[in-house]
């Protein structure tokens, strides 16, 4: 045993492989254990790291677990922000515990302790445990990962709007640039819901003799008409896309005459029986459309792999699609609204699995009251 010992570590969504690695560590504790946690500067290379949980309810459920396992040993529990935390400053620690995955890391913390003349660490190297369940694109361990991912198209716990009235029961579909929205929307009209579309109906407005159109020529003038009469949405995207001045004029101007025709849309669906209505809408998050919703579903998509979607699709030059992307929420941001979220990184049998499950427990949910 060792009178200080160390280990870091995510430790989000605390599992049977955190447990292990967090008990093997108390066992060679004889009088103080540091855990480091990573904070959210650390985390953005993981999949799925919108879904990890607040580094201060991880430190929590951390301690408690290392409490009830020996109340004895003395914990200090920190946020850490680079991978050394205070074994690159701390003289009285004697062991470091690692995983399998983390050894080099350990390597690398007894070499700058070397340089800044602290002593080396006992390294103790904690096996990886085998996950009986994983599924398809999981890792082959326990992890957190795994974890964020079958969080997949299942309730995350934020409140339902249940101030509206039940009938018909409306879900907002967000997300990102090239994010996934359409296809999400695809299976679930296919599976009974009616369905409005947001962005077509503000394409339906830029069409010359509407309302929006003669909005729009008005603020942003004739450069924007081509030849034919039409909007060039390329021209006008150039402009609102490079001033976020312009864009938000853009927005304050065609946001209500595109929620009113949603809300008739919606209506007509009503009417012609369908009781769950998917309201896809991209812009719901800016523009404050939550409360016309029951429920908010949002897809996203790393960064990354949306400007590729987006220069293949759209044929925009990389910095452009980045500057789109940085134009709109962020995945944190809309993670923060949501009631479910699916993620289209993989292959559409998994997309359609998520959607399947959002759909099934919604549906559990609502049947007392709803028919479908």
């Amino acid at each position: 045993m060792h009178k200080s010992v160390v280990l870091g570590g995510t430790f989000d969504r605390l599992h049977n492989g955190h447990k292990i690695f967090l008990s093997e560590a108390v066992l060679y504790s004889e009088e103080k254990l540091t855990v480091g946690i990573t904070d959210t500067n650390m985390l953005t290379g993981k999949l799925l790291w919108e879904l990890i949980e607040p580094c201060s309810k991880r430190i929590s459920k951390v301690k408690e677990f290392l409490e009830d396992v020996d109340p004895l040993v003395s914990y200090d529990i920190v946020p850490i922000n680079d991978m050394y935390g205070p074994t690159k400053e701390d003289p009285t620690m004697e062991m470091l515990v690692v995983s399998e995955e983390t050894k080099r890391g350990g390597d690398k913390v007894n070499s700058l302790r070397l340089q800044k003349n602290l002593n080396e660490l006992v390294i103790h190297e904690v096996k990886l445990l085998f996950d009986e369940n994983r599924k398809e694109h999981e890792e082959s361990k326990i992890s957190s990962s795994n974890q964020r991912m079958r969080l997949l198209g299942t309730r995350l716990g934020n409140v339902i709007n249940e101030n509206k009235t039940l009938k018909p029961y409306i879900i907002g579909l967000v997300g990102g640039i090239a994010s996934g929205k359409s296809s999400v929307a695809e299976e679930l009209v296919k599976l009974g819901a009616g369905f409005v579309n947001c962005d077509k109906i503000a394409h339906e407005l830029y069409l010359p003799k509407t309302k929006g159109f003669e909005i729009i020529v008005s603020q942003f003038g004739r450069k924007i008409v081509d030849a034919n009469g039409f909007i060039n949405r390329k021209v006008l995207g150039n402009i609102v896309f490079n001033d976020k001045k312009e864009l938000d004029k853009l927005n304050k101007s065609m946001w209500p005459i595109i929620l009113e025709k949603a809300k008739e849309k919606i209506q007509n669906l009503y009417s012609e029986g369908y009781n769950i209505i998917l309201m896809e809408a991209a812009v719901l998050i800016q523009a404050n459309w939550q409360n016309e919703c029951h429920e908010i579903w949002t897809c996203i998509i790393p960064p990354e792999e949306a400007i590729k979607r987006i220069v293949r699709r759209n044929d925009l030059l990389e910095d452009e699609a980045e500057k789109r992307i940085k134009m709109q929420p962020s995945n944190v941001d809309l993670i923060k609204e949501a009631n479910v979220v699916f993620c289209t990184l993989w292959d559409y049998d998994f997309t359609k699995e998520q959607v399947q499950n959002a759909w099934d427990e919604l549906t559990d949910y609502i049947s007392p009251y709803v028919s479908y």
